[in-house]
C-alpha cells in the first residue's frame, strides 16, 4: 500500500492491521513527506488544538488523501495520523 496526497506518493505502508474503524501500519516515508512533517506533528499532538490557519487548506481536505492498495486500487481516507516513529493510522472514507 502507498499513502498519497493529491498526486504525490508520500511513502509505502507495511504491517497493516485493522482495529475497528481504524487501520494502522508503519510508513516508510519518501522525500515527498518532508513538507508535511509539521502538519502531521500538529495532527498527532494531543496536548494542543490543531490551528487550521497554520496549514495549507488543501492539506485539510479529506478528498485529497488516499491509499493505493496492493491491487492498484485508489481508496479514499480521512487525513491520516502519521507519528514520528513511523506509525500511521487512518479511516476509510
Amino acid at each position: 500500500m502507498k499513502l498519497y496526497f493529491s498526486n504525490e506518493c508520500l511513502g509505502e505502508i507495511k504491517n497493516v492491521n485493522v482495529e475497528g474503524m481504524w487501520v494502522n501500519g508503519n510508513i516508510i516515508p519518501n522525500k515527498n513527506i518532508e513538507k508535511f512533517k509539521a502538519f502531521f506533528a500538529a495532527i498527532v499532538n494531543e496536548e494542543n488544538e490543531l490551528v487550521e490557519a497554520n496549514f495549507n487548506k488543501e492539506w485539510l481536505d479529506d478528498n485529497n488523501w488516499y491509499i493505493i492498495d496492493n491491487q492498484k486500487e485508489k481508496k479514499g481516507i480521512v487525513i491520516p495520523a502519521v507519528y514520528p516513529d513511523g506509525d500511521i493510522y487512518w479511516r476509510w472514507r
